[in-house]
């Protein structure tokens, strides 16, 4: 299977376009028969080709349910803060989820989507869809004392006892523990470092001196931020481990000569 990077970019453009149609049948299907979706980075994994109880059979179940309490009753858009990212059959792009449920209430998300796309029986497909954001500042956003905000909150519990159970209720919950601000001090002061000339620190992040560090995201043990290397803009992962709070490895995409500023 020969695919470009245009092809790769048109691909995963399907799913803002399935979502905000509220196409759930076309989103589906573009998830391989064995798949990962982090959303966010941090929370319970949605995991599908494995024997799934509460539906009775292997299948995308689980990303069904995930669909019904996160997407369905809400309209999503998205909007691009920087170029897309093209590296093999992962795709990174740096955008904000605007998201309006019934009650009226308006979210903004800052994120990063990581989209690693395999090849599915000679079908391209999403085989991890990682989607890095903080969940402390959106649920902030939910703290009004209006009937609005506390409709948005009642319906959005209802649905995750609805559809994830008391068990995915808690993990979402959870989701709101990261590395959070001693990470991202972590991740600057490794890239200070760098800059000022410290081989270890050359070395972790692959041997590329980066800078102008912005829109920095901790979820779970990872910390995305925006960048530049060289001359062009990037995005840079950093993975902590959480008992030291030292960054144990990098992940550095850059976008090809030429490519700029945001779309």
């Amino acid at each position: 299977m020969a695919v470009t990077p245009d092809d790769l970019l048109e691909f995963v453009e399907r799913s803002p376009l399935a979502v905000a149609a509220h196409d759930k049948a076309a989103w589906l299907a573009l998830f391989a028969r064995h798949h990962v979706v982090e959303d966010p980075v941090g929370g319970r994994p949605v995991v599908g080709g494995l024997y799934d109880r509460r539906g009775g059979s292997r299948g995308p179940h689980a990303l069904s349910r995930f669909w019904d309490t996160y997407i369905a009753p809400r309209s999503i858009r998205f909007h691009y803060d920087g170029p897309d990212i093209v590296r093999g059959l992962d795709v990174v792009r740096n955008v904000t989820i605007e998201i309006t449920d019934t009650a009226g209430v308006v979210l903004q998300t800052p994120a990063y989507l990581l989209y690693e796309l395999t090849n599915d029986g000679g079908v391209l497909r999403i085989g991890r869809l990682a989607a890095h954001w903080e969940v402390g500042p959106v649920v902030a956003q939910l703290a009004g004392f209006d009937r609005a905000h506390a409709r948005s909150i009642a319906q959005t519990n209802i649905r995750l006892l609805k559809y994830q159970g008391l068990g995915g209720a808690f993990a979402f919950g959870r989701a709101v523990r990261s590395v959070g601000n001693p990470g991202k001090a972590a991740v600057a002061d490794l890239v200070s470092k760098a800059q000022a000339g410290s081989d270890h620190a050359v070395q972790l992040l692959g041997g590329t001196v980066v800078g102008n560090l912005r829109k920095v995201i901790a979820s779970g043990d990872v910390v995305v931020s925006t960048c530049v290397a060289g001359e062009g803009p990037a995005v840079l992962f950093c993975y902590l481990d959480r008992r030291s709070g030292t960054v144990v490895g990098t992940d550095l995409f850059i976008a090809p000569e030429g490519v700029g500023p945001p779309r």
